[in-house]
């Protein structure tokens, strides 16, 4: 395999964890949103707006915990990590933000 081949590769599987636990936080916040517990809200475009503004703000969070903290972990290894321990403390601090 060429080495610019593998280094791209690299670079997607990096992104790749922040982005799942990315749209996982997002996901759950706008399901628990205003009290309906389901997904209403794909139905309005200036949701989708808001949901886009969110992974825009959130992504680069979960980037930079998925490049400095985890960057020791690979494949689903950082996957999981990523999922039990990002997502609760960005929920918490989420929470106490907001």
């Amino acid at each position: 395999m060429p080495l610019t081949q593998s280094v791209t590769d690299q670079r997607n599987q990096d992104l790749i964890s922040p982005l799942i636990s990315s749209l996982i936080i997002v996901l759950f916040l706008f399901f628990i949103d205003e009290g309906y517990y389901d997904f209403r809200w794909m139905k309005e475009w200036g949701s989708w707006i808001v949901f886009v503004m969110y992974m825009i703000i959130l992504f680069p969070v979960q980037w930079a915990i998925s490049h400095f903290i985890f960057r020791d972990f690979n494949g689903w290894k950082k996957t999981v990590a990523m999922i039990c321990i990002s997502i609760p403390v960005s929920l918490i601090f989420f929470w106490i933000v907001f």
